[in-house]
């Protein structure tokens, strides 16, 4: 393959039925985005929903996509940060005004809005004092702090884009929001910016996707025996499932 060839393009000689599974790709031990190019020659492999290393990546996404769903309804909102975990993913807000459990079921509705218009986790690089420009001039202090400190002064940023959302972010991502098949909020904690208590407390919402709606119900399930009591359903007890088309 030429200098500047991508994952999904190698994908694509392969067979259509690969890229349009693939999520994201690995090169040299090292996830990387589909759509980045490759400069050298590599070990290469494309990552499905067959891999669990994809699970990660898929709910970082999923953290993002919260994190847009977020500021379309509440534009006033900071952002802090959203990495995947075990179970799922969260995303920390600074807002004055507490989430609700209503706020909750908006923010599930406005994900699947977004998710179904399939906008793509866009990549680009900003010179560091234009991004943070930009963050600071929104007032997003968190991001700053973030850029401030793992970042150099020379370097450019990754900042992804999906949608009205940026975020300074270094990735990966899957290609876009389409891919996220089967997600749902869980609830809404308190966290103490950097967890220091003299700092502003943020809320922090958390949430789980998989990649299929019958692992999602699973899930669900056994969260709602935990929380009900064996025999209960999810409806009584109030957990939400939101599958996206």
């Amino acid at each position: 393959m030429p200098k500047g060839t991508t994952a999904l393009d190698v994908a694509k000689s392969i067979s259509p039925r690969l890229a349009d599974a693939a999520l994201v790709a690995k090169t040299n031990g090292d996830l990387i985005d589909l759509t980045r190019p490759l400069e050298k020659d590599t070990d290469l492999r494309i990552l499905t929903e067959k891999d669990p290393e994809a699970l990660e990546v898929y709910r970082h996404s999923s953290a993002h996509l919260l994190a847009a769903a977020v500021l379309e309804l509440f534009p006033e909102t900071k952002l802090g940060h959203g990495p995947a975990t075990d179970s799922g993913f969260f995303y920390d807000f600074y807002r004055p005004t507490p989430f609700t459990p209503e706020d909750l079921e908006k923010i599930e509705k406005k994900m699947q809005e977004l998710a179904q218009q399939n906008i793509p986790y866009a990549r680009e690089f900003l010179p560091r004092d234009e991004g943070l420009r930009k963050f600071k001039g929104e007032g997003d202090f968190m991001k700053c702090h973030f850029i401030e400190q793992f970042t150099k002064p020379d370097e450019k940023i990754s900042i992804y884009k999906t949608g009205n959302f940026l975020d300074f972010c270094r990735g990966p991502h899957i290609p876009s929001t389409g891919k996220i098949k089967a997600f749902k909020l869980l609830n809404i904690a308190g966290a103490y910016w950097l967890g220091d208590e003299k700092n502003p407390q943020l809320q922090r919402i958390y949430g789980t996707s998989f990649f299929s709606k019958k692992d999602l119900d699973k899930t669900s399930a056994s969260l709602c025996r935990s929380k009900c009591g064996t025999g209960s359903s999810s409806a009584s007890c109030g957990i939400r499932r939101h599958p996206a088309p």
